[in-house]
């Protein structure tokens, strides 16, 4: 029997007897569906058309407008909302340290991926690297092939989690190009993937460097925004 990575309770399965019959292998679950529903989807008829946070309607929120004009335009969805439950989910498989919990939304990642896109995912610096023991992000893949095309330029003295809003909005750029990766990214389409969205700042940088560096396009994707 398998048990939700975060209640433990025992999951139940709903089995069809058509599914019975057909003889197919039962598709695994890691979470309960009392925990799943806990986690709000973004419903994409009604968000911003460029960072896709949940809006009232379909348009352009007031911090990507600031962004336009600055001249930075950036393409970005998400698929949950960041509501309490993707907040302890956070704190849990990032400063916890449970990477058991990245099971739990490969497969919504994987249901985004676009065949026609290298898929690189946003770094962690190496001494985050050593504390946590991975990159969360990574982790969110699962099978999925990447590129790390991208690595931490310096050593952050605080945490991104540590900054406010406007600290982040004016972090200087914190990526450099990993030249080794450079050939695979040269007039491709790139999939930036990043755990969380908050002001836009991470991977637009990240973004930058990816388009410095040869990338024909650059979209991202996060879990939560």
């Amino acid at each position: 029997m398998d048990s939700c990575l975060l209640c433990k309770k025992v999951i139940t399965y709903d089995i069809s007897l058509s599914f019975l019959l057909s003889f197919k292998r039962l598709p695994k679950k890691y979470v309960c569906a009392e925990c799943m529903n806990q986690f709000v989807r973004i419903d994409e008829t009604r968000i911003c058309k460029s960072c896709g946070r949940q809006m009232d309607n379909l348009g352009m929120c007031i911090d990507c407008q600031k962004w336009c004009r600055l001249g930075d335009e950036f393409e970005n969805r998400s698929i949950f909302q960041y509501n309490e439950a993707m907040k302890n989910f956070m704190h849990r498989y990032k400063f916890v340290g449970d990477y058991q919990l990245r099971m739990i939304f490969q497969k919504e990642i994987r249901k985004k991926i676009r065949k026609d896109f290298v898929v690189v995912p946003i770094p962690i610096s190496a001494e985050t690297k050593i504390n946590r023991g991975f990159n969360q992000v990574i982790g969110l893949l699962g099978d999925i092939k990447y590129v790390e095309a991208l690595k931490v330029k310096e050593r952050r003295k605080v945490r991104q989690s540590a900054l406010n809003r406007q600290q982040r909005i004016h972090n200087k750029q914190v990526f450099t190009i990993n030249y080794e990766s450079v050939p695979k990214i040269v007039n491709q389409k790139v999939l930036l993937l990043d755990d969380i969205y908050t002001t836009g700042t991470t991977i637009r940088h990240a973004a930058e460097v990816l388009k410095k560096n040869g990338a024909m396009q650059v979209l991202g994707l996060t879990l939560c925004r």
